[in-house]
């Protein structure tokens, strides 16, 4: 079974693909993105074959940055053809992104069966207009899936976030990893790989908050280390990034951070309360993400503009000094959770390429 797997420009699209193919190892994967974003560095270390197609973002761009995008495009949609004429998959499968838009939409015009994959509770652009050609439609959250017409949630369904497996590590190796005390209450903080600085700016105020035994473990972003670095003090802790994710999230007893797909999902998988912090862009719907955890009591939503210490200390102080407000979150989060999301969207593509190949 061949499958071609398309999306990127941020994690939140190319993890969840790469958690799929993880999920189906009998299955001969390759993964289509663009020649410059993020997929074309984490992809090839993965070991999947990685091809390259033009594309360019339109939304929220000013008009000679959606000429320029348009064009991207369009060039990118007759690479993709021809792309797919050479491989001949059995299913291309699309997690979104202009990254994906022209192989998505080549997939269409070759009638090459597409699956979408929405990680966020509500759909992005390019999955929107994606919709009406899908076979399937893989969604998150219940909440993404009554936003759709009847007669595309007739088409829809809800399988989760696919992650990586965040529940198999040990929590005290974990913290021994990250040479964290085992008693301790360990709130571990990243504003993404680029890092945020709001975020950092509020978290460096709050060392000297800290009781003794409380940790705070910042990762500031590579690009932001060198100005944060000298502000540890007390039980705050700063790195540049979180190179070990899953002990991190073994480690931890709360999470601060961005709301983007992928963070989200982890967060209910493992079961993390957490104060979440969406990027103020609504394109990339972080705050819906957010809004959903914090109704279903799994977070505290704080948004951006009203991010300051007193602001983030109130929210994180009776996660930090009462274990049963984390224990009940905590249990919150792990109810919307879906550990299995990558094997239930591995079992919708099967379904998908048998059926076809029934039908011949």
């Amino acid at each position: 079974m061949r499958v071609l797997l398309a999306g990127g420009g941020t994690g939140g699209h190319i993890y969840p693909l790469l958690a799929i193919a993880a999920a189906a190892p009998d299955w001969e994967c390759s993964y289509v993105g663009t020649p410059t974003g993020l997929e074309s560095r984490i992809v090839p270390a993965a070991g999947l074959p990685f091809h390259a197609v033009a594309a360019g973002g339109v939304s929220g761009k000013r008009a000679p940055q959606r000429l320029q995008g348009a064009w991207r495009t369009a060039r990118g949609t007759l690479s993709a053809w021809r792309l797919l004429g050479r491989l001949r998959p059995d299913v291309v499968v699309s997690s979104g992104g202009y990254a994906a838009f022209p192989v998505a939409l080549a997939a269409g015009w070759r009638r090459i069966p597409l699956v979408l994959v929405e990680p966020n509770a509500t759909p992005g652009l390019a999955n929107r207009l994606l919709m009406g050609r899908a076979t399937r439609i893989l969604v998150a959250y219940e909440a993404a899936r009554s936003k759709l017409s009847a007669e595309l949630q007739a088409r829809t369904t809800v399988t989760g976030v696919p992650v990586r497996s965040v529940t198999g590590r040990e929590r005290t190796a974990a913290r021994d990893e990250l040479g964290v005390d085992r008693g301790a209450v360990l709130v571990a903080v990243t504003g993404g790989s680029q890092g945020a600085r709001a975020l950092n700016a509020a978290v460096c105020e709050l060392g000297d908050r800290l009781a003794e035994r409380e940790i705070i473990l910042l990762a500031t972003g590579q690009k932001e280390y060198d100005r944060w670095s000298g502000r540890a003090l007390g039980g705050l802790r700063i790195q540049p990034y979180f190179w070990q994710m899953d002990d991190v999230l073994a480690a931890a007893d709360v999470f601060i951070g961005r709301a983007g797909a992928m963070t989200c999902a982890e967060l209910t998988v493992a079961g993390i309360p957490s104060v979440l912090v969406p990027l103020p862009n609504p394109a990339v719907h972080q705050k819906d993400n957010a809004v959903l955890l914090a109704e279903a009591g799994a977070a505290v939503l704080l948004e951006e503009d009203r991010l300051t210490p007193d602001a983030l200390w109130e929210a994180l102080e009776p996660l930090l000094r009462d274990a049963a407000v984390r224990e009940r979150m905590g249990g919150a989060a792990r109810a919307i959770g879906k550990p299995y999301a990558a094997q239930a969207a591995v079992r919708e593509v099967g379904r998908i390429v048998a059926g076809r190949s029934a039908a011949r």
